[in-house]
């Protein structure tokens, strides 16, 4: 029985190297600079750009403590995904609509929330008509080194100075500085960090 499990259990992950070969590929970006546990949902009309040894959690059975779906990037035209060297995401969601960059060695925690945009707009009348045109978009910007917390959503115009830490559950809308513990919704200052890197 074991052997049949270990069996079965080295056919899926071969199966996910090549779905997300595969995907990765077709949505130009090249397989060898991440690694990806699980099968990654992807989708790019602009550009992503993916520093070498980034890794991606992209499994309910990934992440231990939470997360429980699968990771997702999705690039609009003409939009812009930056992810630094060593960075880790697990289960998350990533929509770009303008730019989103992410610093070296990141640790995004399990099911954040990452977004440039409201996707829809404050006008009702422009809801009831389009529903998904005249909806605002804002640069975000996160810093090396930043540890985010499981569940955190990071809004558009966010920026996150390096080696902050923001505690689970975090709403952010604005600029936090470096050096920093922040948490809550909306996210506030805590405390700074006593050694930073």
């Amino acid at each position: 029985m074991r052997q049949l499990f270990n069996i079965l259990r080295h056919t899926w992950f071969l199966l996910c190297k090549v779905i997300n070969y595969i995907l990765l590929t077709m949505a130009g970006v090249n397989p060898s600079r991440l690694k990806i546990n699980g099968i990654l949902i992807i989708s790019n009309s602009g550009t992503i750009r993916i520093a070498p040894g980034c890794k991606i959690n992209s499994s309910k059975f990934k992440n231990i403590i939470g997360g429980d779906t699968r990771s997702s990037i999705i690039v609009a035209k003409g939009a812009t995904l930056q992810i630094g060297e060593g960075t880790r995401i697990s289960n998350s969601a990533i929509q770009c609509s303008e730019r989103i960059s992410i610093g070296k060695h990141a640790m995004i925690g399990g099911s954040c929330r990452i977004w440039d945009s409201d996707f829809h707009s404050t006008d009702p009348e422009i809801r009831k008509n389009t529903p998904n045109e005249g909806f605002v978009t804002a640069k975000i910007k996160i810093g090396n080194n930043v540890f985010i917390g499981g569940g955190t959503i990071i809004l558009k115009g966010s920026v996150i100075g390096d080696n902050t830490v923001l505690a689970a559950g975090s709403v952010v809308s604005g600029t936090i500085p470096a050096n920093e513990i922040w948490g809550g919704n909306p996210a506030k200052f805590i405390k700074k960090l006593n050694t930073p890197v």
